[in-house]
């Protein structure tokens, strides 16, 4: 087995709410194995209330979650954060 880590980047449109999900969960479940990373083509701005309250609800921490453009994910290697 390897002990390579696989980035993955999940895209919607505003990234407000299911990719930042999406990005939540692989980091969990992904246990060190997948770096997940979320994006939208034209970001809301804010994460969704009702997606920061079901994942606290679920007991995943909601610090740091934020809205970001693909933009930041175009570049070799690079990363948005």
């Amino acid at each position: 087995m390897t002990d390579k880590i696989y980035n993955v980047l999940f895209l919607c449109t505003g990234n407000s709410a299911r990719s930042i999900i999406g990005e939540v969960l692989m980091n969990h479940y992904g246990a060190g194995r997948f770096k997940a990373y979320s994006a939208g083509s034209h970001p809301k701005g804010d994460v969704h209330p009702v997606a920061l309250e079901t994942l606290a609800g679920l007991g995943f921490s909601t610090e740091g979650l934020r809205s970001k453009s693909w933009n930041g994910f175009t570049g070799a290697g690079e990363t948005a954060q």
